[in-house]
């Protein structure tokens, strides 16, 4: 009984049922449809988004290259430019020692013609001023010599006298006190030549202008006291130049 009312009801109701199963397998082809194209669209995105990555990546690449190529470019400048003052160093170290080669030729004459330039046959040779070791100090070298051959021995005192100023005001230092030189070490007794050198650092906040070279020779065996002295610009004994 039951078995034909379910039959019977399934007659009734069978193009309703039908309508629903299609309802259904439309659904189902439609949410397919639709995953599908959503899939296709997040993949198109994908290939965009790795396009643009890519051009983003490339650009750079450029970038950098050209950055790499403008190095090297400023590179191979640097290295010409150093070169070239390398050059014009060695050109001006060439002239100094022309310059200082003429210096000693003209010195060596004016021994000859100028006798104010020596105290009795004692001159002084050459004096110098280099930068010392430590920082701010400098070197300085005095060289003496005794031209008569005839003569024992040549006595007497050196002095070296920095002129400059300090705040403002015109100011002298003993040179050889900056240097540590006590009285005997001023003293010279010597039958050829004597070499003094000794190394200082100038006073704070003073400037230094001049260096004045004196050279005394007391008075002895009938001969009296004579006195060289000698002043050579500041700039100019630093670089080593000789006072002649």
């Amino acid at each position: 009984m039951k078995l034909q009312r379910f039959t019977l009801w399934l007659v009734r109701h069978r193009q309703t049922l039908s309508l629903v199963t299609a309802t259904a397998v439309v659904a189902a082809l439609a949410g397919w449809q639709l995953g599908n194209l959503s899939l296709v669209q997040q993949q198109r995105q994908q290939s965009e988004q790795l396009l643009l990555l890519q051009q983003q990546l490339q650009q750079k690449e450029q970038a950098l290259a050209q950055q790499l190529k403008q190095t090297d470019y400023l590179t191979a400048e640097l290295a010409v430019e150093r070169n070239t003052i390398q050059l014009q160093q060695q050109d001006l170290k060439a002239e100094q020692q022309k310059l200082f080669d003429t210096r000693k030729e003209l010195a060596f004459y004016q021994k000859i013609i100028s006798p104010d330039l020596q105290a009795n046959s004692l001159i002084i040779e050459s004096f110098s001023l280099t930068k010392g070791g430590a920082v701010g100090s400098y070197k300085f070298n005095l060289v003496l010599i005794e031209q008569d051959k005839q003569k024992n021995f040549a006595k007497g005192q050196i002095s070296l006298t920095l002129h400059g100023s300090k705040q403002g005001k015109k100011t002298s230092v003993d040179l050889l006190k900056l240097a540590g030189f006590a009285k005997a070490d001023r003293r010279f007794s010597f039958k050829h030549f004597q070499i003094f050198e000794g190394e200082f650092v100038l006073p704070a906040a003073f400037s230094a202008e001049q260096v004045e070279v004196t050279v005394s020779v007391p008075a002895s065996r009938g001969l009296k006291a004579a006195k060289v002295s000698k002043t050579l610009l500041w700039h100019e004994a630093l670089p080593g130049e000789i006072l002649e």
